[in-house]
């Protein structure tokens, strides 16, 4: 081919009749040679095409599997003791006493507190201030006189008032009615304090649960025994077992929840009432539901959910599907997927529907 184009340049008369510049002639010859070159390498890739795959999307895929599903929700409780008492006082007047504050151990029987009882106080108070001004006026009187050997008599019985008040009005004891710790102290010694008013609180520290409540439409969720896994709050790194211990029988009324108690087992770590604790509760469960990684879902601007899947031509269907109940990063598919199928689980953010795919491997979950 380039020596017949060569032979007919080579032949025309306006190149024998007019004889260029050597310059000229070598520049002519490369832009010929060129041309043919290009030609050359356009009949070449005509002939031999190149592999359609070279503008594949590379993506990585996975088999949809059944699995088992657990569906769980996870709500808040509180540590508090199914038995403390409040220790109230039984009479109107001012802590004289108060003996136990927090975080000390209060024993069963022992006073832990000494009232004294507004009437007590009233007449104790009228009969001191009789006896304090009896005391100055004497101090102002004349002893000879008959004023003074009055006032004598009426210190007297002013005394004798204030004695009978204090042995007629006595003291109140305040008296633990168990043993435990004290976790809270309402009021100090020498507050006013009126009758049935909280003084302290008792905790049997022993009994400490995390108190709970849940919506009654996961009632069934609820039996006497089950394990649920808990973490306090205070204790982040920990997840604790907890039992249900009681489901209360009866449904509040106002929010339509049931309460139960979790006791801990086996947690030696401190506990104080009002931790917070999260308590993950199972509420449904699948034994063979069809999954993928939550990751190969999208979402489209209206709001549908969809993934790849790959057909046996390495191309791409977009494929609109129903989502169900999701466990860690594995998300249930309802409708839109069969089992096997290969779905795209990195790269599907590049694609479109019908897009050639080069698969460059499988996860590893989808090897097993």
């Amino acid at each position: 081919m380039k020596e017949k184009v060569l032979s007919e340049i080579s032949a025309d008369p306006w190149i024998k009749s007019s004889p260029a510049p050597p310059s000229l002639r070598l520049a002519t010859f490369i832009i010929i040679l060129v041309f043919l070159t290009f030609n050359a390498c356009k009949q070449e890739n005509s002939q031999n095409p190149q592999p359609k795959g070279k503008n594949a999307v590379p993506v990585k895929i996975q088999p949809a599997q059944k699995t088992k599903m657990v569906s769980n929700i996870e709500i808040t409780g509180t540590v508090q003791a199914n038995v403390f008492t409040e220790v109230s006082s039984s009479a109107e007047g001012v802590i004289e006493s108060l003996y136990v504050r927090e975080n000390q151990y209060a024993t069963k029987g022992e006073i832990i507190a000494v009232i004294n009882p507004e009437d007590r106080l009233a007449l104790t108070a009228e009969n001191q201030l009789r006896i304090e001004q009896l005391k100055e006026q004497i101090r102002n009187t004349d002893r000879d006189s008959d004023i003074y050997h009055t006032l004598e008599q009426e210190l007297k019985e002013a005394k004798d008032n204030l004695a009978y008040a204090q042995n007629m009005y006595q003291t109140i004891p305040v008296i633990s009615p168990m043993s435990g710790l004290v976790t809270y102290r309402w009021l100090d010694r020498g507050s006013q304090v009126a009758a049935k008013e909280k003084i302290i609180t008792i905790t049997d520290m022993n009994s400490l649960v995390v108190k709970a409540e849940v919506n009654e439409k996961y009632f069934e969720a609820l039996k006497q025994g089950r394990p649920l896994p808990v973490i306090l709050n205070a204790y982040p790194n920990d997840t604790i077992r907890g039992i249900i211990s009681l489901v209360y029988p009866q449904i509040e009324p106002e929010t339509r929840s049931v309460k139960f108690d979790i006791s801990l087992m086996d947690f030696n770590k401190k506990l104080l009432p009002g931790m917070m604790a999260v308590i993950r509760i199972p509420v449904s469960v699948k034994e063979d539901a069809v999954s993928v990684p939550d990751h190969a879902v999208l979402t489209s601007p209206d709001n549908k959910n969809f993934l790849f899947v790959v057909g046996k031509d390495s191309v791409a269907s977009r494929r609109i599907i129903e989502t169900g109940m999701s466990t860690g990063n594995k998300l249930e598919i309802l409708r839109g997927l069969d089992e096997n199928e290969k779905v795209v689980v990195a790269g599907q953010e590049m694609l479109k529907d019908g897009m050639k795919v080069a698969i460059t491997g499988q996860t590893q979950e989808g090897k097993k």
